[in-house]
């Protein structure tokens, strides 16, 4: 019993650190992430809905966004039942 919970751990751990490589990989532009050896600073702006916010949060801190190069993260707020036709 206890073998099966520790595999069951053991396999969330590892579909969490494959979505947090996965989301890294995204916000890279599909590049591996290197840092920046020329000085130049590196700008980028997040913006996401709620549905992002729920995936993102969980797996990624602002510190670890701003290491990213991510220098601005926004929500934007839409209530999509209202742009359905």
């Amino acid at each position: 019993m206890a073998a099966a919970a520790a595999a069951t751990a053991a396999a969330a751990a590892s579909i969490r650190e494959r979505q947090t490589v996965a989301l890294k990989r995204m916000l890279n532009f599909n590049v591996p992430h290197i840092k920046n050896s020329t000085g130049e600073p590196v700008w980028k702006v997040l913006i996401y809905d709620r549905f992002g916010q729920d995936i993102i949060s969980p797996l990624l801190s602002v510190k670890e966004l701003r290491d990213m190069g991510i220098t601005l993260h926004l929500i934007f707020e839409i209530n999509y039942m209202n742009h359905i036709i």
